[in-house]
């Protein structure tokens, strides 16, 4: 279908003209109604829940059609270019709102993430850096530039909105990606994908979900109504999540949930024992899901669902760490290891197999996806990285409302437990998405409150970052 309309639009002189001349005076109409404040906000949250749809890259038009990841795509085709021509677009009609960022907030911000997070800094540096010394370095072009497009989307919209709007913006953005998947293929059944063409990555999407509404359904709603709706797509969420008959999704967010029910006695804790008992619980919960990985047959087909997907890891991941161990200091450059289908054997990944034949295209673990992109140096900057949001984070939870300190107590958790098994912090997609979210927050939050101490102290109260 949407073939026929490329080529009923495009093979014809007069349509082409009245199809550019329809977009030129919508996007002048847009760009004057988004100059007033109020609309342009609204816009700008329509365009933020519309990010964080199409974050997974879904399989649905024009969406897919839209993600930075057609970036990588191979040849010259014009869907690659589609996001050359919307998110320039999308600054054009929100120019206004972007202008006053970058002129009041974008160095403070990123000042703020340097100094609070420079493991994440120098990390975001490495996906176009690899080029030089990739397998591919064209390929690692093309995918570099799409990982720094998305990222620098993903920091604007996580120094651009406080915790609850974030909160509300994400809640939204998955709900909706359950609810078109519903419409779109209404007979559910057994290893349901939704519109993400995968059902560990639709699982992973409403783990996240039943999380973020359990929490503002416990901690953030106003009203009894409110109370209700959260309640009723938390369920909705956690439905979704069976669907998927993922076992790792289904012990993903149970554990979420008791995190979220445990946040109020861990934000009374002094930092040390609140800070050890987030370590121990995650640390708990890996120890869970390699048990499930090892017990396989035993436990997730017969208890907790079919999630033969799981099967084989522990055979390759020996393999793809032999390999990354060829090349410890700088890997295989960003997208530049799973080739085979580009340069054959000259990347090492042509000769991994499983015991049963199967050879797989992804690392299927987060710490072995970053290891085989930039060697251990790039998996030391994400893991300080990692370390240093999880002391941001826990600290948080004394010094906001539990509402919005959750937020990045969910996420750590989630990526944490969901990388055990799925190579996403590695990836460019929703849970990439998120972990740059709640970074560039996490850092701002301290830097500001850091500020705010000691203007107290000196009796200089600085005025807030974000002005309305």
């Amino acid at each position: 279908m949407a073939r026929m309309i490329r080529e009923l639009i495009f093979g014809n002189t007069y349509l082409l003209y009245l199809f550019v001349s329809v977009a030129v005076i919508s996007t002048i109409l847009i760009f004057q109604l988004a100059a007033q404040k109020k609309i342009g906000l609204l816009w700008e949250k329509w365009f933020a829940v519309a990010y964080v749809f199409i974050s997974p890259h879904v399989n649905l038009p024009p969406f897919n059609y839209l993600h930075f990841i057609n970036l990588a795509e191979p040849g010259d085709s014009n869907v690659a270019k589609l996001p050359w021509i919307f998110y320039p677009w999308i600054m054009f009609v929100l120019s206004g709102r972007f202008i006053s960022f970058f002129k009041n907030q974008f160095v403070e911000a990123l000042l703020f993430l340097i100094s609070r997070n420079l493991g994440f800094s120098l990390y975001c540096l490495l996906p176009i850096t690899s080029t030089l010394w990739s397998l591919v370095p064209e390929i690692t072009l093309k995918t570099g530039m799409a990982f720094t497009g998305f990222t620098i989307f993903s920091f604007y919209l996580g120094a651009r909105y406080e915790w609850a709007e974030l909160s509300s913006l994400l809640r939204w953005g998955y709900t909706s990606l359950g609810i078109i998947s519903v419409l779109r293929n209404p007979s559910i059944g057994s290893e349901f994908a939704g519109i993400t063409g995968h059902k560990n990555a639709f699982g992973s999407l409403m783990v996240t979900s039943t999380a973020l509404w359990y929490l503002h359904y416990s901690q953030g709603a106003k009203t009894q109504t409110e109370r209700w709706i959260s309640l009723g797509f938390m369920f909705f969420s956690f439905y979704l999540v069976r669907a998927t008959s993922s076992g790792g999704s289904l012990v993903n967010s149970l554990m979420l949930i008791v995190v979220v029910s445990s946040l109020s006695i861990l934000s009374r804790l002094k930092f040390q024992w609140a800070f050890t008992c987030i370590v121990g619980f995650t640390v708990l919960g890996i120890i869970t899901s390699v048990y499930i990985i090892d017990n396989l047959e035993a436990i997730v087909v017969g208890g907790l669902g079919k999630d033969l997907t799981l099967t084989g890891r522990t055979e390759f991941w020996p393999q793809l760490i032999a390999a990354a161990n060829q090349r410890p200091w700088f890997g295989y450059g960003f997208d530049g290891f799973f080739q085979q289908d580009e340069i054959g054997q000259q990347t090492p990944a042509y000769f991994i197999y499983t015991a049963n034949g199967f050879q797989p295209k992804t690392a299927h673990n987060g710490a072995i996806s970053v290891l085989l992109s930039f060697g251990y140096p790039g998996l030391i900057l994400i893991l300080i990285s990692l370390f240093t949001n999880l002391i941001l984070a826990v600290r948080q939870l004394s010094r906001s409302p539990l509402s919005e300190s959750g937020i990045p107590i969910i996420y750590l958790v989630f990526i944490i437990l969901n990388n055990i098994t799925e190579g996403s912090i590695g990836e460019l997609g929703d849970v990439w998405l998120g972990y740059v979210l709640i970074t560039v927050r996490l850092c701002i939050d301290s830097s500001r409150y850091q500020s705010n101490s000691r203007g107290i102290d000196g009796g200089d109260v600085p005025q807030p970052m974000h002005p309305r």
